[in-house]
């Protein structure tokens, strides 16, 4: 009978153990972003950049939000992918990103501007 009260206890607090740890929220540094240089612009006067946000997360995120303090560009960037909202720079129309999947979006300056997450919502 102690020997059932025990391993009853111990497949409790394994079970709490597992289920608080697949709970776990996604943190910011569970999103990367990546730029990659991919040439100059038809008018060869800027370059082109291609970003790539990626959810490192293994939940699905939403209404990612990044910081990029001046970033401006020549070249029309899709709203649905990238745009100014509030204080920062909305993802994929906040739409969800799922676990290992990323969004890419180009745009064209004189420079690459360093992007940063923000803030993100995760579905657990």
């Amino acid at each position: 009978m102690k020997h059932q009260y025990s391993l009853s206890l111990l497949l409790s607090i394994l079970f709490f153990i597992l289920v608080q740890g697949n709970s776990e929220k996604c943190k910011l540094s569970d999103v990367q972003i990546q730029h990659s240089n991919i040439g100059r612009s038809t008018d060869k006067l800027d370059f082109v950049f291609e970003v790539e946000v990626k959810n490192l997360c293994s939940c699905t995120i939403k209404n990612v939000f990044v910081n990029s303090n001046g970033f401006a560009t020549s070249a029309m960037v899709d709203p649905k992918l990238f745009r100014r909202e509030s204080n920062g720079y909305l993802v994929n129309d906040g739409r969800s990103i799922a676990s290992q999947s990323s969004i890419k979006f180009r745009y064209a300056w004189d420079h690459y501007f360093k992007m940063t997450p923000a803030s993100l919502q995760a579905n657990c």
